[in-house]
């Protein structure tokens, strides 16, 4: 979508957005791209930018320097470009952007947690030492943080001050017992990290909105917190079935013109309205909202679960009713996604007729347990990749299985063993999520564990972009939620792995 129009068009209606908005979302738009760059080399690179937590205390500062440089000048090119000649670095941080950034309480958490459990006063005395001379000059001495009613305070996952919080409690509840390595090798420490650098992004953006206005009133649009929120109203009315049937597209319509960045608004129009013959995907890349594939894989799933998938045939009855639900949702992945489920069907029949020509005749022999057939069934088409921390059968990794039994009191059968995923950031094995052919077993940081009942699941989803949350629905409407940071790849080969389970398990009666 060109990124001149003034007039958008998204089911027949026109959106109300204004010059002023559009001029804001470019604006937003380049410092998204940094947001998400940054975001990118923190998740996949923590350990190699930090080596332990005491380089993360000294050297954090360092970083976040890096970071609000490169921000601060994608915002002077944008008042430059703005005509806007009398503002440099200092300026612009001192005058609009100083007020805004929240890198001293983000990591001030951190580091008041870190001096908290560093005993000997004179190893402190060196770190801090250490850690101020490695400041620079863009830290806010003496200002003080406004409170301000302006657009979603983190462009990518909408944090507010003190992202490390979360990781802060864990170390409060553990105390000094806790080790400094345990804090580090935390999927949370580098999840807030990356959130802390993204609100220094965040605030250079809201500093080049005041900027740009300061010279020119009104030029740039700031959404204010009551847009925010009858946006986020319409959204939580319509998915609880409160607005009328035919009140629903022009409420969620202006939903959109309100506050475009409502990332529930744009699944509930693909549910309900389809894909608008791709201009709801036009509208989604315009804004730079996450991609709908993975819903519209989901919506698909739901299709596919309607089907009779026993044989091919039957299978193939129902897909051209399927192949328009597609074209309507414009999901272009159609048919790879058909020569899937036909691959998996024509596994299972393969290993059906395996298992029943392997099985025992000799009266009074016992017959040997399916447990290996079915583990192949369930894993066709599946390879083991440690790059991605997923493993299946029979390619397991044995040491790392023991440590998960072992650390999580387990006792399972070897030959039972579907699949594994560590989520581990060293690859000790004793934190993640296995699966064999009655149970998904969780076990992951602060003590959070599931056991599931295969045949208990009545569907399986993974969403999310920086990390994946897997989610198993159950017979009982209550839903189990794992959030897996160490490899989306991997996560969500696992949830297909669970997926075809559940598939196997209800085919089977269970």
């Amino acid at each position: 979508m060109d990124a001149s129009i003034q007039k958008i068009e998204l089911y027949g209606q026109s959106l109300d957005t204004t010059q002023s908005k559009l001029e804001t979302n470019r604006v937003r738009q380049a410092f998204a791209t940094i947001a998400a760059t940054w975001s990118r080399k923190i998740n996949s690179g923590f350990h190699e930018l930090f080596s332990n937590l005491d380089s993360l205390y000294e050297s954090g500062d360092d970083l976040a320097d890096e970071i609000r440089n490169q921000a601060i000048g994608q915002s002077i090119k944008l008042t430059v470009a703005h005509g806007i000649y009398d503002i440099d670095e200092e300026r612009f941080y001192d005058v609009f952007m100083q007020r805004y950034d929240s890198w001293d309480d983000d990591f001030g958490v951190l580091t008041e947690q870190y001096e908290a459990i560093v005993e000997r006063s004179a190893e402190l005395d060196a770190h801090r030492t250490n850690r101020r001379r490695s400041r620079r000059q863009w830290v806010g001495y003496g200002s003080e943080k406004a409170v301000y009613d302006a657009d979603a305070k983190n462009l990518m996952s909408n944090i507010g001050h003190g992202v490390f919080n979360l990781m802060a409690k864990g170390v409060s509840a553990l105390g000094d017992s806790f080790k400094k390595d345990e804090i580090f090798k935390d999927p949370a420490t580098r999840r807030a990290f990356a959130d802390g650098a993204s609100n220094i992004v965040n605030a250079a953006y809201l500093a080049t909105l005041d900027a740009i206005n300061a010279d020119s009133p009104g030029k740039l649009h700031g959404y204010s917190k009551d847009e925010i929120r009858k946006s986020q109203a319409i959204a939580e009315n319509i998915e609880k079935g409160l607005i009328p049937d035919d009140a629903v597209l022009m409420s969620a319509i202006k939903a959109i013109s309100v506050y475009p960045y409502n990332d529930r608004i744009y699944p509930i129009l693909l549910r309900k309205f389809g894909g608008d013959q791709g201009r709801l995907d036009g509208v989604v890349e315009y804004f730079g909202m996450s991609s709908l594939l993975g819903e519209k894989q989901a919506l698909i799933q739901e299709q596919l679960r309607q089907c009779d998938l026993g044989t091919i045939e039957s299978f193939n009855a129902r897909r051209p009713e399927i192949e328009r639900y597609a074209h309507f949702i414009c999901y272009e992945d159609f048919n790879e996604h058909c020569e899937r489920v036909i691959a998996k069907i024509v596994a299972r029949d393969s290993q059906a007729s395996a298992r029943s020509a392997d099985s025992p005749t000799v009266p009074g022999i016992a017959k040997h347990s399916d447990s290996g057939s079915s583990v192949a069934t369930a894993t066709q088409g599946f390879r083991s990749n440690a790059d991605h921390k997923f493993y299946v059968a029979p390619d397991l990794p044995v040491k790392k299985i023991l440590a998960f039994e072992s650390k999580n009191a387990l006792n399972i059968a070897k030959d039972k063993v579907v699949a594994y995923f560590d989520e581990t950031v060293f690859g000790s094995g004793d934190k993640g999520v296995l699966v064999d052919l009655e149970y998904v077993y969780v076990y992951l940081q602060f003590k959070e564990s599931h056991r599931v009942l295969l045949a208990d699941i009545t569907d399986v989803s993974i969403s999310g972009l920086m990390n994946k949350k897997l989610t198993l629905a159950k017979r009982d409407g209550t839903r189990v939620d794992v959030v897996l940071t160490q490899s989306n790849k991997g996560a969500t080969s696992l949830s297909e792995v669970i997926l075809g389970l559940v598939r196997l398990k209800n085919l089977a009666g269970n």
